[in-house]
């Protein structure tokens, strides 16, 4: 085995829009920096990259662009990258989304520095060694969707809230770590570790940060030592978050709260790390597979709803100062001119026993619970907002529930069969391999 790893910084200018909320916001400042990481395995038939991005989500066009700029200048197939975002809230805004125009001149740029990451770890490449392992985080996430008294399900009702009856959904409790180290002096090449956990944020939000994945990495790394590329890849988390709302927080200082939920996991992390058994051999497999999901259909009712609540305005302007109502009608009027389907993909890298599956979307956690059960992997990396952004994914029975995830736009636009769609295809690749 050979492995190789960089990183590539990918920090927004000074006002850029930042993505995440229902209105713009243009950066001001820079907390800390952000990146993309990537490490590269070959085990001298495959070679493969993982790649981690600090931004919220990754358009399927930029992924492309990346692969195809990458697989151009250093030979690792198209299909054979794997390209991931943290999905921080405190970065460009890639897509143009509720109230938020895309940073148009940032994402031009973005798929180079993408591939800047992987060729620069394609050029480090050096004999290796490969641990990984299996471990469990319960104190960090929640599931922030609840059943309320009158019967409804809301998202984060608040601290205390006496109508909150009860929470309608798991967590994802799992953090698989995959740890890389130079054959000869055990220096450490790389850490991959992933988690279903929703940006965490701090205050002000109009300076770009890479929230507490950037702080996770520069954790471990410190007790690590050297220079190693650290990563944490979100998982399954569309319906997760660090709210625990049955009591107040208590860490209230800026980004207080983010330090503390790196903290505490990257010292689980480096626990697994100390435990760890290494082999210097290893096989690569990669299966991909496309699919066409269609969109939920829009009605003659939606479409003269959505037209009378925009008024005058184009679809097409700009968000400033929309209420939500004039928010999801502009949505809604968006998405009438786009296709009826998504064309996307799911992926699937094995090393042995270890497997990343790659999902699209803001999947809800269930997805994770059930994928990890009929798992033929030992160790399974569940990795979404990977290699496209096609919106949320929620189960049926939250579609059955409603609430924000459901709720009809660009960030949640597909039929509500479309995670057993991504479900089946993730389960047919595992098979495969």
């Amino acid at each position: 085995m050979r492995a190789g790893a960089a990183q590539t910084n990918i920090t927004p200018l000074v006002g850029t829009s930042l993505a995440g909320y229902f209105h713009d916001r243009k950066m001001v400042d820079v907390r800390d920096e952000l990146h993309s990481k990537a490490i590269v395995l070959d085990d001298g038939e495959t070679r493969v990259a993982l790649v981690v991005c600090d931004i919220i989500a990754v358009p399927g066009d930029t992924v492309a662009e990346a692969r195809a700029l990458a697989a151009s200048a250093c030979g690792i197939p198209a299909e054979n990258i794997l390209i991931a975002a943290t999905h921080t809230h405190t970065a460009a805004s890639p897509a143009g989304l509720l109230g938020t125009p895309r940073a148009d001149e940032y994402m031009d740029a973005l798929p180079a520095k993408i591939a800047d990451s992987i060729v620069r770890a394609v050029a480090r490449l050096q004999p290796a060694k490969w641990g990984a392992a299996l471990g469990h985080e319960e104190r960090l996430s929640f599931n922030r969707r609840f059943r309320m008294r009158d019967g409804s399900v809301q998202m984060n009702p608040g601290f205390n809230n006496a109508d909150a009856i009860e929470c309608v959904g798991p967590i994802d409790p799992d953090v698989p770590v995959l740890h890389v180290v130079n054959v000869e002096t055990g220096a450490t090449i790389a850490l991959l570790a992933n988690f279903a956990l929703h940006y965490v944020g701090g205050s002000p939000g109009d300076v770009a940060s890479a929230d507490y994945f950037g702080m996770f990495g520069r954790e471990v790394a410190k007790w690590l030592g050297g220079d190693p590329v650290v990563a944490l890849a979100n998982g399954f988390c569309g319906d997760i978050n660090n709210v625990d709302v049955t009591r107040r927080p208590t860490r209230t200082g800026p980004w207080e709260h983010a330090e503390h939920v790196a903290r505490l996991l990257a010292m689980n992390v480096l626990a697994l790390v100390e435990q760890m058994d290494y082999s210097e051999d290893g096989k690569l497999r990669v299966a991909r597979e496309t699919l066409s999901i269609p969109l939920r259909p829009i009605t003659d009712e939606m479409r003269a709803e959505a037209r009378k609540t925009l008024g005058d305005r184009s679809p097409h302007d700009p968000a400033d100062g929309y209420s939500r109502d004039d928010v999801y009608a502009r949505e809604l009027l968006l998405l009438d001119e786009d296709p009826e389907a998504v064309d996307t993909e799911t992926q699937v890298i094995a090393l042995d026993d270890v497997a990343f599956v790659a999902m699209p979307g803001e999947m809800f956690a269930q997805f994770a619970v059930d994928l990890a059960e009929g798992s033929p992997f030992s160790t399974l990396f569940k990795i979404e907002l990977a290699n496209d952004y096609i919106g949320y994914v929620p189960t049926l029975r939250a579609f059955e529930e409603g609430s924000y995830e459901t709720w009809f736009a660009r960030s949640s636009k597909l039929v509500p069969e479309a995670g057993e769609m991504l479900m089946d295809g993730a389960r047919r690749l595992m098979t495969s391999l």
